[in-house]
């Protein structure tokens, strides 16, 4: 393309803009936005027709909602599955589907009654928002006609501007319905019932509630009447598919999420593959019984096994136990928990986080769990996929009616069924803000971090393995703040040697830009997280335990190889990191560096050279914050392990359902260590980066760096919330409210300081009702 070309495009482009600005400042209601947009389109590109069709995920059609060119009469009347027509073709595939004569397509279906037939060629492009098809933006000719890949390109921009226009349309059209329509109240009960409950993932929905009875699965029919090979077969059977299936969803999260959050599911795949309860399975099938009995009866022993050990990792296993056995049972046709077709507020006394990965957040807009019924990596994997959530009490639970309104807010944890107009009045606002907040941090991807007044802020990603480097680009990281590489090593069945780690660590240097930092942590696992292979006892507080440096330092060799396969690895590279974790005492720190010092010097007797790799220590146990000064000469660098460091301080098992309210990195008593730490890096000129999700709560980043941390390390996906965050406020203000934060007497306090410094932020919304 000529520079003249390309010059007449961003002309285009830009008068397409001004006027879709045009169109939504003037226009009375979303119809008259739709096709107002409609004609706009058919006029600037010279078409007969154009059309604006919308996906309903609640019915799953296509839905045309505005044209110019075809009979106005038909518009909300035409709908299609996303399996028929050209429409459809262009939702399935996500790109441009075009054919000069319609009629000879295979997949074309004939509308006479949209007076269709006088049209030849056709061009669909995909309406796209959050990387998500919505709907299909289609023009016509009378004469058939070949669109250029320039044409092509032209309307596929088109649809990117409008998209948002289109999204907002739509919502402001069900918005006003649900303002206007009279709600219907709950027989023999006139009132709305407002709850306040335990705000867990952030955002705000609205929709009818969609209950999801959770009872226990029946007891499989025991005897088998058929043979043992068959039974054997169907064991077999289920095995392999809930592997797949395990390994499927381990891909989906990865790529929807990231690799951290993925790596959730791998505890599934060990009990999935853990010869000792195949073996149980297969003695009880052996003994006469059915398969699907003997899976109910080995996962039940083992549930029962965990609840009399009363142990909170261990009752985490045992959600991870339960939902591989019910998977299983589910592929032998036993009907559980299952992933709803229906669309709204999802309430249910516990979500697993099988469940969460599996949900089509296109229909359910938001979760109502019992605030018993939370666990961390549910939590986690719901902040992620940006699905509000929020904790009620059983009894709360119980008034919720199915297909009742509903209104729920992630932020504060108020939720309302049958909600009068007032509460419905300020959800919707609310939405809008929501909308415009999720619209806008697409700005935030490729621009540095920056407060207000200009202060640089670097945002790395924590990632686990080396395909995970593309994220530092999809999501605008500066580098990697912790490569996590336990979870290779807990996707092996024995320990990789020297050259396979070599390989990995290096494919992942060489995929990063030279002039961006790289930390990598050493092997930390524990008996909570660790493979059959590494032979770890079973230990009544892992978190306490046996575990990462403390194990490393007394069986060396483990932590030898690593070392030296990270020197290998890194060469000359000079944006190589070391961090070591689990450190309580200058002794450990002192060790673990003797021993690096030695992997070095014996590969450099072997004529290798390597450039300096800066060693650092993961500050998470209390003691360590506390005698900090005392490390300060044996480290290059600090980087604090927020989530570790906020159970130690205030003894709560996060992965503990019954306690998990209590975890919260925002307690003064978690800020003033950090605080200390901080100081004392500074009087001896230590940088300080913190990883954990405190990095990337958008009231912890703000607290943070008012503390003076400029170095944030997160999981990527969320690093575009935290850059806008950090925009809307100074430094010097940040400074002021981690001062305030570190008087407080308690973290609500602490948060509600935050939200009276950002009125208008969606993500820290205020329900005063």
């Amino acid at each position: 393309m000529s520079a003249a070309e390309t010059q007449e495009q961003l002309v285009f482009a830009l008068q397409t803009f001004t006027e879709v600005n045009r169109i939504i400042t003037s226009s009375h209601n979303s119809d008259e936005t739709l096709a107002r947009t409609a004609t706009m389109i058919a006029k600037r590109i010279n078409v007969d027709a154009c059309s604006i069709y919308i996906f309903d995920a609640d019915q799953s059609i296509l839905i045309l909602k505005a044209t110019h060119g075809l009979e106005p009469s038909t518009i909300e009347k035409v709908r299609m599955l996303p399996s028929e027509g050209l429409v459809g073709l262009v939702l399935e595939r996500s790109v441009p589907v075009q054919e000069s004569k319609m009629q000879e397509h295979p997949r074309f279906k004939a509308f006479p009654q949209t007076k269709e037939d006088s049209f030849s060629s056709f061009l669909g492009v995909p309406l796209i928002e959050h990387r998500k098809s919505f709907g299909v933006l289609v023009v016509h000719t009378i004469e058939p006609r070949t669109f250029s890949p320039d044409e092509v390109q032209l309307l596929s921009s088109i649809a990117t501007q409008i998209s948002s226009l289109v999204s907002k349309a739509l919502l402001l059209k069900q918005l006003d319905s649900a303002t206007q329509e009279p709600v219907t109240q709950p027989k023999g009960d006139g009132t709305s019932i407002h709850m306040a409950g335990q705000p867990v993932a952030y955002g705000v929905a609205v929709g009818k509630a969609v209950l999801l009875k959770q009872s226990d699965i029946e007891v499989p029919e025991k005897i088998s009447s058929r043979t043992l090979e068959l039974e054997m077969s169907d064991f077999q059977a289920a095995m392999d598919h809930t592997i797949s299936d395990t390994l499927e969803l381990i891909e989906k999260v990865k790529d929807r999420v990231g690799t951290e959050e993925a790596s959730i599911f791998h505890a599934h795949l060990m009990f999935l593959e853990d010869r000792h309860f195949q073996d149980k399975i297969k003695l009880n099938i052996e003994s006469g019984n059915t398969a699907a009995w003997s899976i109910y009866h080995t996962v039940h022993e083992y549930l029962g096994a965990f609840e009399e050990i009363k142990d909170p990792y261990l009752s985490e296993k045992g959600a991870d136990l339960k939902d591989v056995g019910y998977r299983l049972l589910h592929y032998l046709g036993h009907e559980v928990l299952s992933v709803t077709k229906k669309t709204g507020i999802l309430i249910v006394r516990q979500l697993l986080p099988g469940d969460i990965a599996r949900l089509d957040t296109t229909r359910i807009k938001g979760i109502i769990l019992s605030s018993g019924g939370v666990v961390s990596h549910a939590a986690i994997l719901a902040r992620s996929l940006m699905i509000p959530v929020v904790c009620l009490e059983d009894h709360e639970l119980d008034q919720i009616k199915d297909g009742a309104p509903i209104a729920i807010n992630g932020d504060t944890g108020f939720a309302a069924t049958y909600p009068n107009k007032e509460v419905l009045a300020e959800f919707k606002q609310l939405l809008l803000k929501q909308h415009n907040y999720y619209e806008h941090l697409e700005e935030f991807r490729d621009i540095p971090c920056k407060t207000s007044d200009g202060v640089r802020i670097t945002l790395l990603a924590n990632v686990a393995l080396g395909g995970d480097a593309i994220q530092l680009i999809k999501y605008g990281a500066e580098g990697i703040g912790l490569f996590r590489t336990e979870i290779y090593f807990l996707s092996l069945d024995r320990y990789p040697d020297i050259d396979e780690q070599t390989k990995v660590y290096r494919d992942l240097l060489e995929s990063i830009a030279e002039d961006k930092p790289v930390v990598f942590r050493t092997l930390d696992v524990g008996a909570d997280k660790a493979a059959p292979y590494m032979g770890f006892q079973v230990e009544d507080n892992p978190f306490l335990g046996y575990r990462a440096v403390r194990r490393q330092l007394k069986e060396k060799k483990v932590l030898k190889e690593q070392l030296c396969a990270l020197l290998q690895a890194t060469g000359t590279r000079s944006n190589v990191r070391l961090l070591f974790p689990m450190i309580t005492n200058v002794h450990e720190i002192k060790k673990a560096r003797e021993l690096f010092e030695e992997c070095r010097k014996e590969l450099e007797e072997n004529g290798k050279t390597f450039a300096k790799i800066e060693v650092g220590m993961m500050f998470e146990v209390p003691s360590a914050f506390l005698i900090c000064d005392k490390f300060m000469s044996e480290i290059d660098f600090c980087s604090i392990g927020s989530n570790d460091l906020t159970q130690y301080v205030l003894a709560v098992d996060r992965n503990n359902p019954q306690i998990s309210d209590l975890y919260d990195p925002l307690h003064p008593a978690v800020l003033q260590l950090i605080h200390k730490l901080v100081q004392t890096a500074a009087e001896h000129n230590k940088p300080v980066e913190l990883c954990g999700e405190m990095a990337s709560d958008p009231d912890g980043c703000v607290i943070l760096v008012g503390l003076g941390i400029d170095t944030l390390s997160m999981n990527a996906p969320l690093i575009p919330v935290v850059k806008k965050r950090l925009s809307e406020i100074s430094l010097s203000a940040a400074q002021s409210l981690a001062q305030k934060a570190l008087n407080a007497s308690s973290p609500v306090e602490v948060r509600n300081i935050i939200r009276e410094c950002f009125p208008d932020s969606h993500s820290k919304e205020q329900h005063k009702t």
